[in-house]
């Protein structure tokens, strides 16, 4: 079967039957991508329902039989799939000809409206397919989704093993992700034919000559990549350091992004900063995004590039992610910023601090306080437990509860404490206490100004 001099709209090949494991055929409608590493994708009928096929025809050794072919046939199913967020392998496919070497596929559900894919994320300004979120929330949210999908993966003993953009396909507005080309997805360690994507891939597996097996830690550095360029757009390795070659061969990107890579932000090292060429939007971004935030890429991208166990694991970025979240405030449809409490200078005078145990979230108009800033549970990122409310009468900030929990607030001024039920409202102003769990242990958040004087 050749698919040399394939055009967009062409069949797989004309009069090629593609059948289920019982012989029911496929009807192949259209080429949709021919763009990837391993197959095609194409738009096809199956009893009715509209699917993508993926097809294998890029490498001889992807065959019935083949590495590949044994890997797809253990996750291949509905039973099998981690979860919502993932477009599955749901049925094998196989073609009836030739008797030796078989070709394989798998069909998939069709990728819904409104979802585009990673890379055009990381596009130019003036590239007409570029995509940008609606706001730096649906940018947070979505990285909290890639972490929380890669738990999934790895919570069911499995590897992802080649983690990349092209990996996931992203709504601007809502932030929501859908895990796409799933078809390497094994039990952790196990033997695959693909060991990652350059740039991505942990520096270990090319220092090994590609001998080494991707695994749930290399995921780690794949994902803190997946990141970075989420938020900061640019390839973290990339900077002045790949002025020295012209030309970028396989041995030079091997040696810059693995044997000898540097993060252009490195406190100490400086050969590889950030240019305008090479990552004009993380010198823009970088100082932008809150310390924490900031830290834990410097700790995966310095002591991680050769520690694999100093590499953050998903929880610890879903997180740091929120604790970002925390401290973004809208101050109208086109700005929008994070508070530094740090630096008094910063921050809004009609903005206020909540500060519950280590954790402290900006309080301002339209602002939504997470369960997961709440009680740290990393599981209910998503989940609004407050929202804050401007009162004009009282001229103050209003705490809505949005949750069936009774809160309690207590007032300074007055030394009362009132009950607040779901969807009643509590003023804010500096010394209120609110106190979102009764017993054991009990949660408490002290409300502060952060333009004055406060410590802690």
């Amino acid at each position: 079967m050749s698919t040399v001099g394939k055009k967009k709209g062409e069949l797989i090949a004309h009069g090629t039957a593609v059948v289920t494991s019982n012989n029911a055929r496929v009807t192949i409608n259209h080429l949709i991508s021919d763009s990837g590493g391993q197959g095609d994708v194409y738009h096809v009928t199956f009893r009715g329902h509209d699917y993508a096929l993926k097809w294998y025809c890029k490498h001889p050794e992807d065959v019935i039989g083949g590495v590949q072919y044994q890997t797809i046939s253990k996750i291949c199913g509905e039973d099998k799939k981690t979860s919502s967020k993932f477009i599955w392998p749901l049925i094998l496919v196989t073609e009836t000809e030739p008797s030796d070497g078989k070709k394989f596929g798998y069909l998939m559900e069709l990728l819904p409206e409104g979802y585009f894919e990673m890379e055009a994320f990381l596009r130019m300004d003036n590239d007409a397919r570029a995509v940008r979120f609606k706001n730096y929330n649906a940018m947070l949210v979505a990285g909290m989704n890639i972490a929380a999908a890669m738990q999934k993966i790895h919570l069911k003993g499995w590897s992802y093993k080649d983690l990349n953009p092209k990996n996931f396909a992203i709504h601007p507005e809502t932030g929501d992700i859908l895990v796409v080309d799933n078809d390497n997805v094994s039990v952790d360690g196990d033997l695959c034919s693909v060991k990652g994507t350059k740039g991505y891939m942990a520096p270990e597996i090319p220092e090994s000559n590609y001998q080494k097996n991707p695994t749930r830690e290399t995921d780690y550095y794949s994902l803190a990549m997946i990141l970075y360029r989420l938020f900061f757009v640019d390839h973290p390795m990339e900077g002045k350091a790949w002025e020295k070659y012209p030309l970028c061969t396989d041995k030079v990107e091997d040696h810059l992004y693995a044997i000898n890579p540097v993060f252009h932000f490195d406190p100490q090292d400086d050969s590889n900063r950030p240019t305008e060429v090479y990552a004009p939007n993380a010198l823009s971004r970088w100082r932008m995004f809150p310390t924490e935030l900031r830290e834990l890429f410097l700790k995966t991208f310095t002591e991680g590039i050769k520690q694999p166990k100093k590499r953050p694991p998903e929880n610890a970025w879903i997180r740091m992610i929120s604790k970002t979240r925390d401290k973004r405030i809208r101050i109208n449809p086109e700005r929008e910023q994070f508070v530094n409490f740090e630096n008094q200078k910063s921050v809004l005078r009609r903005c206020l601090g909540l500060e519950i145990g280590k954790k402290k979230i900006a309080l301002y108009p339209k602002k939504a306080v997470y369960q997961i800033s709440i009680d740290g549970n990393d599981h209910q990122y998503l989940e609004m437990a407050g929202g804050i409310t401007y009162n004009k009468e009282l001229d103050k900030l209003m705490m809505r509860n949005l949750t069936k929990t009774v809160w309690r607030g207590y007032s300074p001024d007055t030394n009362q404490v009132t009950d607040i039920g779901k969807n009643q409202e509590f003023p804010l102003y500096p010394g209120v206490r609110i106190e979102f769990q009764n017993g054991k242990p009990s949660i408490v958040g002290k409300v502060f100004e952060p333009h004055s004087d406060h410590e802690g």
